[in-house]
């Protein structure tokens, strides 16, 4: 069984039509046909069930095309290892970056990436931290954005920058009209959390420390995004912390919002990049922490 074969029955089921997977193959529809039957002749069974009008896989060739599927994807991966170790440029480089940061960086980094290799291409890829971990580990990621400091056995976290947070209010509430606050001022019992796997409500609830944070807002409530924070802010549901670099964003998606400076050096996040220990891109990774120390983006401190 070679590869061929399985690119042939996973365009077909794709595209349900022979002509349409041969083109998409690059092969000869009487080429592609006479491979398939082959391959079922091979197998003993039909994979798929024709008619004059229509082709659909049976049910032993669904679970065929799915394994096919899975040796292709692995393929793909052995190439791309092989790859990296030869030419690491010619990959592209899978980042992947959690939600409370991806939406106010990924222009600045694929910039920044751009600068340093224009033969660089990028993939993104925006999850919660302990996902992105794991991703990761099974290498469906080269590195990842994070809070830090991260502690793991198999990888290295490299920080580049400290990332100030706000407190975020509605210009009528009573900080509404409030540059900067100490940070005994934080009404942490009406903050808004976002739901459990952002980081950024584990933060919320280690710097506050308080068993009260959020203990005035109903108890259903909660955000999946710091936009949906900020949206409830202007209907009267408290505040919430925001990070500096989505400052900008959110004060133009919410011009009733307002963000007050907190005076307490400890109310930040230390963002860096997490990558496996013996990595072959490791040189390219140095390289883009460099450059974002040397020209971090707007709001944000170097770290050294």
């Amino acid at each position: 069984m070679k590869l061929r074969d399985l690119e042939y029955i996973t365009a077909i089921d794709r595209h349900l039509n022979f002509g349409r997977a041969a083109e998409a193959c690059n092969v000869s529809q009487p080429a592609l046909s006479a491979q398939v039957k082959k391959l079922e002749e091979r197998l003993g069974v039909e994979i798929f069930a024709r008619t004059n009008h229509k082709v659909m896989a049976t049910e032993a060739g669904h679970r065929i095309i799915e394994t096919a599927r899975d040796m292709l994807k692995s393929a793909r991966q052995i190439r791309d290892y092989a790859a990296e170790y030869r030419d690491p440029i010619s990959v592209p480089l899978k980042i992947g970056i959690f939600p409370t940061l991806a939406p106010f960086i990924v222009p600045y980094v694929a910039g920044t990436v751009r600068n340093l290799s224009k033969e660089m291409k990028m993939i993104f890829r925006e999850a919660p931290t302990k996902q992105l971990i794991s991703e990761l580990e099974n290498r469906r990621i080269d590195i990842a954005m994070v809070s830090g400091p991260v502690d793991h056995p198999s990888a290295n976290f490299t920080p580049v920058f400290r990332e100030d947070l706000l407190l975020a209010v509605s210009n009528n509430h009573r900080l509404g009209n409030r540059d900067q606050i100490s940070a005994n001022e934080i009404p942490v019992e009406e903050l808004v959390l976002l739901d459990e796997d952002h980081c950024l409500r584990e933060d919320t609830l280690r710097l506050c420390d308080s068993k009260n944070v959020g203990i005035d807002m109903p108890e259903d409530l909660a955000a999946t995004s710091l936009l949906t924070a900020t949206h409830y802010i202007t209907q009267g549901f408290g505040s919430t912390l925001v990070p500096a670099l989505a400052r900008n964003f959110l004060s133009a998606a919410n011009p009733d919002v307002n963000m007050v400076a907190i005076d307490d050096p400890g109310y930040g996040r230390t963002i860096g990049f997490l990558s496996r220990k013996g990595c072959p891109r490791e040189h390219i990774l140095f390289a883009l922490c460099d450059k974002i120390r040397t020209d971090p983006p707007p709001g944000v401190a170097p770290v050294m």
